[in-house]
């Protein structure tokens, strides 16, 4: 396994933070989750995200506390996600997040270099 050869730095909350929850998808995993996307499968297609990374950033959150896994036995392997309480405590932080977007995202789209032929305007792909 990968071994950081950076220290991880925990001096505030914010750098626990980032250490936690970096990574492109993790924090709208938590909001599908949320709204009841449970299955990989299904986690996957609403998020058109590759496979494997998908699985390892699930994989970290489940590891960290904010998701848990659980496995059903049957004879076809079943899989579903759930948030934990500390999970849980994320909802409202994400919904600020992405009405933050919403209110600039004239200004952020122009940060990022879209034009206007390049961004795909019409309802929020959350869907909050």
């Amino acid at each position: 396994m990968y071994k950081k050869k950076i220290p991880i730095r925990t001096e505030c909350g914010l750098h626990v933070f980032k250490e936690l929850l970096n990574g492109k998808w993790k924090l709208m995993l938590i909001y599908y989750i949320s709204e009841d996307v449970k299955r990989p499968g299904a986690l996957q297609k609403t998020m058109a995200v590759d496979r494997r990374v998908m699985t390892k950033q699930l994989d970290e959150l489940v590891q960290h506390g904010f998701v848990e896994k659980l496995s059903f036995g049957t004879k076809i392997p079943k899989v579903e996600y759930k948030l934990t309480a500390l999970g849980n405590s994320l909802l409202p932080l994400i919904i600020s997040l992405e009405r933050w977007g919403e209110d600039n995202r004239s200004v952020l789209d122009l940060a990022l270099g879209k034009s206007n032929s390049q961004i795909i305007n019409g309802p929020t792909q959350c869907n909050i």
